[in-house]
């Protein structure tokens, strides 16, 4: 519940402190007298628009904070740790949250001191805190929102029931995805083979060996430098072998040293790690005296296949250009190639099996979605037997109300003559009808309904809905609009009665409806060194009868006057106690 409000430099107002009770708090006073913009200060703590118009003139910045008891409130709890603004197990019994504004248009919120985004305050709001304002029913008009109250009212079983057909639906969602791609591509499936068959073709016409192009550039190498290969090579066999201007061989001499070097580590052992060394290089020696006379006379140069090479190649080149890849990534490709021209081949079994696995879920989706009707309908029965009540206690006494049900048409599913669409509300569309007087059809609520009535029927709504959730507090602004006399009783009444489970805070300029307040607070607007100012006062017995009797059209001190507010507020005081006793 909201505690107390702290509004600074916002319009007229200048720096007030308002402090809320439980129970019915009512807000009165003359006609411009800021009454109003106490509801515009609250919905800036709860992240709506702030516009620095609002500044108070001849300031820099306005400040709105509240205090905030959320103990009874477990989802706000949840929030409020999960973000970090409290610890684990602490108690939120004072919580503060504020906005600032300044005229450079910077906007600041705040949750417990710790700086938050607005759109945090958005989403606790949401949590905590329900305002019905001046042109708050349109959203009562629209039928698309007639679906989301009655959910309201399904509490934690219709949220499973939700929860349980949309799983199903996104299954639904996402086969139909597929296979309508999959009809996409049969639409296309020769042209696709074709192309597919090319590539695999292209690739596993030169028949890739993993490496081969390193291996191929240096056959290339070896081919385009003959002469130097013949050259190189016979200076190195002329050098391990020797020739007639050097009698003796590298080898030679290698075995010469060799012979030299083991009498001498006879005599010193410190020589031997030499002659391990040279004996490897008299082996290497052998070995590639081997390697090279082998090379001279089995090296043949032949420019065909030097060109064979070079095309190979090129082509080798041309395909890992134009794909992208190495020969690693080229091979790998041909096999994924190979697997996707199966798949296009088989791809009218592919869809045929979907089709069926398709109206598997499709019926699958349907029964939750019947599951998720069925339990609406209880429901709309009970809401409607309810809305009755409460519309009857509001004065309306020939009414007829009744929530009009029909299947979503659609291409989805067809059911009794009738095509159905899912949507994720499920395959509901409701819609609320009304009839004010005896004889009159069931219509619309905008085709049916003036601004007094409209408010009514909110207020009917409001106290079903206020019992299915966990808001703390129903702010009202000017509910009463375009009702009086009996009526404005019956809403006082109504009110009184949802203040009995909720916080309620209401502006209203009928005596009737202000009589019930359990907290009664007068904003008055005055003029002080030519600024204007308001001032917000909780009144006492007394000063409760002159304000209900001002309402009344007195002037605070007519006899008259005086005696009616003082009936009406003994009246009011009576039907609280009944409503005590019920309770």
């Amino acid at each position: 519940m909201l505690k107390e409000l702290q509004v600074k430099n916002f319009a007229i107002i200048d720096d007030v402190k308002i402090k809320f009770s439980n129970g019915l708090n009512i807000l009165t006073g003359e006609t411009g007298a800021g009454k109003t913009l106490i509801i515009e200060a609250i919905n800036l703590l709860i992240g709506e628009r702030a516009d620095s118009d609002l500044i108070r003139d001849n300031e820099e910045s306005l400040l709105v904070q509240g205090f905030f008891n959320f103990t009874k409130n477990n989802e706000v709890k949840q929030f409020l740790v999960k973000e970090g603004f409290i610890d684990a197990g602490q108690e939120p019994d004072d919580i503060a949250i504020s906005r600032e504004l300044n005229r450079s248009g910077r906007n600041r919120a705040f949750i417990n001191g710790i700086f938050t985004q607005v759109n945090n305050l958005k989403i606790l709001g949401k949590f905590f805190i329900d305002i019905h304002g001046q042109h708050d029913h349109q959203y009562l008009l629209d039928q698309k929102t007639h679906i989301s109250i009655i959910d309201k009212l399904g509490h934690l079983k219709l949220a499973e029931l939700k929860n349980d057909y949309n799983i199903e639906l996104e299954n639904y969602i996402e086969e139909k995805k597929e296979i309508d791609e999959l009809k996409q591509l049969q639409l296309k499936k020769k042209e696709k083979l074709e192309d597919l068959k090319f590539r695999l073709k292209e690739i596993s016409d030169l028949n890739l060996k993993e490496n081969e192009d390193e291996v191929l550039e240096n056959e290339k190498n070896i081919l385009k430098n003959s002469e130097k290969i013949f050259q190189y090579s016979a200076e190195a066999l002329r050098l391990i072998n020797g020739d007639e201007n050097q009698p003796v061989s590298l080898t030679d001499n290698c075995i010469l040293l060799l012979k030299n070097l083991s009498e001498l580590s006879k005599i010193d052992r410190n020589l031997n790690k030499f002659i391990e060394d040279l004996s490897g290089f008299s082996n290497v020696l052998s070995e590639l005296n081997h390697y090279l006379n082998n090379y001279i006379v089995d090296f043949e140069f032949s420019p065909q296949k030097l060109e064979a090479v070079q095309e190979r190649i090129f082509a080798i080149n041309e395909v890992k250009k134009k794909y992208n890849m190495q020969i690693t990534d080229l091979i790998d490709y041909s096999d994924r190639l190979k697997e996707e021209i199966i798949s296009f081949e088989e791809i009218d079994d592919t869809i045929d099996l979907k089709l069926k696995n398709f109206e598997i879920s499709k019926r699958e989706v349907l029964e939750k979605a019947l599951e998720l009707s069925a339990y609406r309908k209880e429901i709309i029965k009970n809401f409607e037997s309810a809305i009755k009540k409460e519309l009857h206690d509001l004065n309306f006494k020939s009414v007829q109300f009744k929530v009009a049900e029909e299947y979503i048409a659609g291409e989805d599913y067809f059911m009794n003559n009738k095509k159905i669409k899912f949507t994720r509300n499920g395959i509901d569309d409701l819609e609320f009808l009304i009839s004010l007087n005896t004889g009159e059809s069931l219509k619309s609520l905008n085709k049916v309904v003036s601004g007094g009535e409209i408010s009514r029927i909110m207020l009917a709504l409001k106290s079903i809905i206020g019992k299915a959730d966990n808001i703390d507090t129903m702010v009202f602004d000017e509910i009463d609009s375009g009702i009086g006399g009996e009526t404005a009783a019956v809403i006082g009444e109504k009110l009184y009665k949802i203040s009995s489970k909720k916080q309620v805070i209401c502006i209203t300029h009928l005596a009737q409806i202000a009589c019930f307040a359990d907290n009664h607070l007068l904003i008055e607007k005055y003029v002080e060194k030519n600024k204007t100012k308001i001032n917000i006062n909780i009144l006492d017995k007394q000063d409760k009868i002159k304000e209900i009797s001002r309402m009344l059209g007195g002037r605070g001190k007519s006899d008259i006057s005086i005696l009616h507010a003082e009936e009406l507020i003994n009246q009011s005081c009576q039907i609280r106690e009944k409503i005590k006793e019920a309770d």
